[in-house]
């Protein structure tokens, strides 16, 4: 465990180059040198300079050495971009000692380091950094060496701006670091979970790709399999049943057998193309819920209402749409199904609700339902069990994020040019208070968008299924 936690706190990628630190560092040094000369000779103010210099001269000859040493790195570790970061905070921070300290203009930039760290670094350095901030502007606004002006005065604004500016400081730094360091949270997970979802999607292009490799092996291999069945066919009609050999070559002609029949269980799967074949939506919700045919809680499918079996739908079917049997459509609803699934207590309902203009699929669950103060987070990757407080849920697994099978969906049903609503579904119990009864994800399309043909031509595609585009 002990090694598992230095191994996520000292080596875990920050993914920032070490060129882009050095180059910034250069600036500063560029920009610090021009500020002392400045100062010194053009607005004539006295201050430790020897000291600010010795400081700078120091800071380029680190900067020359770090540039030889990570020359060869193409990203720096945490607590490598840690170290950078600290030793800038200290320069900075010995600049300001010797030149004024918090009553210098320049002194905001002393925040920077804990910012930078707030947007790449994991939060025990974004902690650290913070608090070594802290202190230095709490040291720096008792003791430094102050500015001089050419007469001769203390260059200091009143105690209670300094006060208030050095205040200011603290919060900008907490306030500011908390602020970045969430929007960097979040732009983390959404790309964890578009990663996620992509991945999910090339799954189903290679098992589709893997099916149609399947088909042509086993159209290749069914001539000479038919060859070597035939040949052992004859040698056992030509040798006798006692002979050494009538069994070896009986074993053969039984493989082969077994063989054809394999290559054509596969070669029925490959011409299963989810790209060109056209089936009604039903069947496709049959076959989206498909891994969760066997688990002990039920699925109810519904047309327009009316319950429906599990081997097909014969009524109403002029309103059943034509769709393709794309891996987006397929994976997104049976993610929506999972997650139903997941929360129910005993039963998922799924209901294709078709109009003539409209596809409405709702799935219902009769479980908790969604929580009321998080309902409009519901889609979003990556949330956590704290924020969706499911009470009684079943699920044990409190450190897994939550949201992001349907997080999923909406990606790949959006592709579908689908629209997803989340809602729960109440009644009204005799004592006359609405309760919750399950939660409801309704998707909908405009039927023009998703139907491909209509009933009318399916006769045809039948006949001739190049014709379909």
């Amino acid at each position: 465990m002990v090694n598992l936690i230095k191994r996520q706190i000292f080596l875990n990628e920050s993914w920032i180059k070490p060129k882009t630190l050095l180059n910034l560092r250069w600036l500063a040094i560029t920009g610090q040198a021009f500020a002392i000369a400045v100062t010194e000779l053009l607005f004539e103010l006295t201050f430790n300079g020897q000291a600010c210099l010795t400081i700078i001269i120091f800071s380029c000859i680190v900067n020359l050495g770090s540039s030889i040493y990570f020359r060869t790195q193409k990203r720096l570790t945490a607590f490598k971009t840690f170290l950078f970061l600290s030793f800038d905070l200290i320069q900075i921070s010995l600049l300001l000692f010797f030149s004024g300290g918090i009553s210098n203009p320049f002194s905001i930039l002393i925040i920077v380091p804990a910012i930078v760290s707030a947007s790449s670094l994991p939060v025990i350095y974004l902690i650290t950094l913070g608090i070594m901030t802290l202190l230095s502007v709490m040291l720096l606004s008792v003791k430094y060496f102050p500015i001089i002006d050419s007469s001769g005065n203390v260059l200091k604004p009143p105690e209670i701006l300094l006060v208030g500016f050095s205040a200011s400081l603290m919060i900008t730094v907490t306030f500011l670091g908390g602020y970045v360091r969430r929007i960097f949270l979040d732009n983390s997970n959404m790309n964890k979970a578009l990663q996620a979802a992509q991945v999910a999607l090339e799954r189903e292009r290679k098992l589709t790709a893997l099916t149609g490799v399947v088909a042509a092996l086993g159209h290749e291999l069914g001539s000479p399999l038919a060859t070597i069945k035939l040949a052992s066919s004859e040698l056992l009609s030509e040798i006798d049943s006692d002979s050494p050999i009538y069994q070896d070559i009986k074993l053969i002609f039984d493989q082969i057998e077994r063989c054809k029949a394999i290559i054509s269980d596969m070669g029925a799967l490959g011409k299963d193309d989810q790209y060109v074949k056209i089936i009604d939506f039903v069947t496709l919700l049959f076959e989206a819920s498909q891994p969760y045919k066997k688990i002990e809680k039920k699925i109810n499918f519904r047309l327009n209402g009316v319950t429906q079996g599990n081997q097909g739908i014969k009524i109403q079917e002029k309103m059943i749409p034509l769709v393709r049997r794309e891996p987006e459509l397929i994976h997104g609803i049976r993610n929506i199904v999972h997650n139903a699934l997941k929360f129910s207590k005993s039963s998922v309902d799924i209901n294709l609700i078709v109009n003539t203009r409209k596809i409405y699929l709702e799935i219902v669950d009769d479980g908790l339902g969604f929580p009321h103060d998080v309902k409009n987070m519901i889609g979003e990757p990556f949330l956590k069990r704290s924020e969706l407080n499911f009470k009684g849920a079943k699920t044990k697994t409190p450190d897994e994020g939550m949201g992001l099978g349907l997080f999923i969906a909406n990606i790949l049903l959006e592709r579908t040019k689908g629209k997803l609503k989340f809602s729960n579904v109440k009644q009204i119990e005799n004592n006359g208070k609405k309760q919750v009864k399950g939660a409801k994800v309704e998707v909908s399309w405009d039927r023009e968008s998703i139907e491909v043909l209509n009933r009318e031509k399916k006769d045809k595609v039948k006949e001739n299924p190049r014709n379909v585009s």
